[in-house]
């Protein structure tokens, strides 16, 4: 979860990050360009307090963990008893299609379920203007774990149907659409104009690919942007993707950050987005499973204009983003 004060570093506000741990994590880098860390249980009310003090604006991004509605529920009591002025949530795509997806008694969309529920919290929690929900595909950089595979056997396997449709973003897009969606709302906020586009003031954004594709169309868009023979797609079981997941999580490889420059601008990744596999739990893959689960069911098959809208570019499709990042994944090879 990310608490953070009005985010126009011009103005003299500065950005404060909530997390529940900061050993191995490298967060040093994030205190020397200017952000506040600070350290809490997300249970206890008294230290949420203290760290929400003369904090204006909140992006609340849910926790993987086993306690992830009752941190949620907590954090937002806290954010409204300080009266912070807006609360925005990172969400996932399809969430709201769950009941079409889920039978009656199942549990098979728990984590989904969880992130469903936050979102009606922040709803009754932060009404009207004073809230917004961004949803987004998973992200293009889980995609490094894969990266031994893709390498070394040119194949990229999940546990997803060959036909089914999904998508995925670079998540440097969505850095920057957040940025740029606060900005902007604050901008025509100050400047009260009768004309303000209410674009920018919508509760519910979907930052998606801006059409989805096939597991095969993904695979092959993945092999032009490496410059390889056409990468093959593999449909493998959920208990074996989980397992291989398992296995990058003690690989030597993803440990450690490494030490890459990027360029966001380019969309090129660095050591602050690239993945490690300290961040591989229980809760963070079966969530990913739960949305390849959704996939295979006919309901990520979602695309929305709002990431473009924002960005007020293209977002970086998916051969594009390969190809710039094209030597951070030979380094997992």
């Amino acid at each position: 979860m990310k608490s953070g004060e009005e985010s126009n570093i011009e103005s003299g506000h500065k950005i404060r990050i909530l997390c529940r741990d900061t050993h191995g994590l490298e967060l040093k880098r994030l205190e020397e360009m200017g952000a506040e860390l600070c350290k809490v249980n997300y249970k206890e009310e008294k230290e949420l307090r203290e760290a929400l003090k003369n904090v204006r604006n909140v992006i609340l991004i849910p926790e993987n963990s086993s306690d992830r509605l009752k941190e949620a529920e907590c954090l937002m009591k806290v954010a409204k008893h300080q009266e912070i002025e807006h609360l925005a949530l990172m969400s996932i795509v399809g969430v709201d299609r769950i009941q079409k997806s889920e039978d009656v008694n199942s549990n098979e969309f728990r984590n989904l379920k969880e992130y469903h529920q936050i979102e009606k919290m922040v709803k009754e929690c932060f009404g009207g203007n004073k809230h917004c929900i961004i949803r987004h595909q998973i992200f293009n950089q889980l995609y490094y774990f894969m990266a031994p595979q893709l390498e070394n056997d040119n194949q990229f396997f999940l546990p997803v149907k060959k036909d089914s449709k999904w998508g995925s973003v670079n998540m440097i897009d969505v850095v920057e659409a957040c940025y740029r969606l606060a900005k902007k709302a604050k901008e025509q906020q100050r400047s009260n104009t009768p004309d303000a586009d209410p674009f920018y003031h919508k509760n519910v954004y979907e930052f998606t690919m801006e059409r989805s594709m096939t597991s095969e169309q993904m695979a092959r868009e993945i092999g032009e942007g490496l410059g390889r023979e056409q990468v093959e797609f593999k449909q493998i079981s959920e208990q074996d993707f989980k397992k291989y997941l398992e296995q990058m999580k003690q690989d030597k490889r993803f440990k450690e950050r490494p030490d890459m420059k990027g360029d966001p601008k380019q969309g090129r990744d660095g050591w602050w987005s690239i993945p490690i596999g300290k961040f591989l739990n229980e809760q963070n893959i079966e969530t990913m499973l739960e949305f390849w689960r959704m996939a295979c069911k006919g309901q990520q098959d979602i695309h929305s204009d709002d990431l473009h809208k924002v960005l007020e570019r293209q977002p970086h499709n998916l051969k594009q983003y390969f190809k710039t990042n094209r030597d951070q994944f030979k380094h997992f090879k």
